[in-house]
């Protein structure tokens, strides 16, 4: 399964697209793909602490999580 949401961010004094895709296929964990560099992938953790303390259980099932642009 294939998910795309639009959204947008600013970036200086204008507004640029955010697209996310999301994949869930068979398999396990979850993996952030489309960022710039090995720093920001640490992100992947608070995410999980957040899902986590909200309650929230991830399936058994492989997600993959682009985002774009990258440089954002």
């Amino acid at each position: 399964m294939l998910v795309k949401v639009y959204g947008s961010a600013i970036h200086g004094i204008s507004a640029r697209e955010i697209t996310v895709e999301v994949n869930i296929d068979k398999g396990v964990g979850y993996h952030l793909v489309g960022l710039p560099d090995n720093a920001i992938k640490e992100s992947s953790h608070r995410i999980s602490a957040a899902l986590k303390n909200v309650g929230y259980k991830l399936p058994g099932k492989r997600i993959t999580i682009n985002m774009a642009p990258a440089d954002l």
